[in-house]
């Protein structure tokens, strides 16, 4: 069987990095990505600025204007008052409040770790597909195209066989209505072309410059596990989503402690104040104040809010647990139900190349027997056109079980850069079947 190399060009980009680089290049400018990693920046500096509740304060003051004084017993004034104030305040306690804000927003730091982690996954995961059913879809179009040519020559023998009276007007129609199906799939095919080539340029900015650009890619057998027990487990413990999700737990628990020690306890602070007049109050000449002192505040509402405010949070607390559990529950779904798309697919593609096997056996006896005058042509092209609609599943099934082992991977959170580096890409031209001719 002889083997041709469709060559399709559909994109500009002059330039292809290998694929390991072009993807780490997709994660290093990604949106998704970039606002992620911005993320944790903010993340970053929301602790030190909870650190800095543990810093003095520093707070200045000053006023200059004119102050006019009618006195009753003693002479009116008037006169160009100036005041400068300096107060420095340290916390000494409060109960716990800054330090749970620190740890709050530490934790809010490890969340946006894990959504980046998670927005990383993503985009992996999308890539990826958009690579495999782009790839997928030159290979359908090209089989659909050389069906419906194969069913086109097929239409032709039949019509010329009547014309010489040695054929039946049934069997011309039934070409026909095999050709108009053949010429439906190719037009569906070259939809699902355009559509899977858009979803790819909107990751990667540019269309592929043709098919042979986009890598044959397979996945070690190592990366996936060996049962769906397995899959479930990783996946709780590796999901970045869940673990996004049980921080947001802990917050919401750290929360209650902060709404505690601000509406129940009071607040311990040391102050030092100075304070530098002239003119001020009637009075000529300067003077200097110099306080220093320790004092607390303890501000509670009478309608007993406070109590409200702490069963408000208890409740956050508790719907974020609720939460985090159902989840879990979704987590263990979407495990159970990739590893069991994994295996269908892996059992639909051994079927579906056993099948074109058959098919490929089928067409060389009867080229066979169309040599020792056994076989029609006709039947020649119809065996020719049900190896390739056989080879078309089948590769479309292949593509089908990369794309459940990504999504495994995925649910797993096992779908990051190291994946990436292990993964079986190579060059590979789409074949096709060479039409046999008359």
């Amino acid at each position: 069987m002889l083997l041709s190399v469709m060559h399709s060009t559909h994109g500009w980009a002059e330039d292809r990095l290998p694929f390991f680089e072009r993807y780490k290049a997709l994660l290093e400018r990604h949106k998704l990505v970039k606002a992620a990693e911005f993320d944790i920046t903010g993340a970053r500096e929301r602790i030190q600025s909870t650190i800095g509740g543990w810093y003095p304060n520093l707070n200045l003051s000053s006023s200059y204007g004119i102050e006019k004084n009618k006195n009753a017993e003693a002479d009116d004034s008037d006169l160009l008052a100036r005041a400068f104030d300096i107060s420095v305040t340290q916390l000494l306690w409060d109960f716990g409040v800054t330090n749970s804000q620190i740890r709050t927003s530490q934790l809010q730091l490890e969340q946006v770790q894990s959504q980046l982690i998670a927005a990383r996954q993503d985009v992996l995961q999308r890539a990826l597909t958009a690579h495999v059913n782009a790839r997928r879809s030159y290979e359908v179009l090209l089989f659909a195209k050389q069906s419906e040519e194969n069913i086109k020559a097929q239409a032709a023998l039949e019509d010329a066989l009547v014309e010489r009276g040695a054929g039946l007007a049934a069997d011309v129609l039934q070409a026909k209505v095999t050709l108009a199906g053949a010429e439906v799939r190719r037009v569906q095919s070259e939809g699902a072309l355009e559509v899977s080539l858009n979803i790819y340029k909107t990751l990667f900015d540019e269309f592929p410059q043709s098919a042979s650009a986009l890598e044959l890619i397979t996945l070690p057998d190592f990366l996936l596990p060996e049962s769906v027990d397995e899959a479930v487990q990783l996946a709780f413990e590796g999901n970045p989503n869940l673990r996004a999700s049980m921080i947001g737990a802990r917050i919401a628990k750290e929360t209650i402690e902060t709404t505690r020690a601000t509406e129940f306890y009071p607040t311990f602070e040391l102050t030092g104040e100075m304070k530098f007049k002239k003119e001020v109050g009637g009075t000529v000449g300067s003077n200097r104040e110099t306080i220093g002192k320790v004092q607390f505040t303890y501000p509670f509402n009478l309608g007993f809010t406070a109590v409200n405010t702490l069963r408000a949070v208890e409740a956050d607390s508790t719907a974020a647990s609720r939460r985090v559990s159902d989840l879990q529950d979704q987590i263990e779904e979407q495990a159970r139900n990739a590893w069991s798309n994994l295996q269908t697919a892996r059992e639909n593609a051994k079927l579906l190349r056993n099948l074109a096997d058959i098919a490929a056996e089928f067409l060389e006896l009867a080229r066979k027997e169309r040599e020792l005058g056994k076989r029609s042509l006709i039947d020649v092209l119809a065996g020719e056109t049900n190896l390739i609609n056989s080879q078309s599943d089948a590769a479309s099934a292949e593509s089908d079980v990369i794309i459940a082992s990504i999504s495994l991977l995925s649910v797993m959170g096992q779908l990051g850069a190291e994946v990436m580096s292990v993964v079986d890409a190579r060059p590979a031209s789409i074949l096709s079947v060479t039409p046999t001719q008359n």
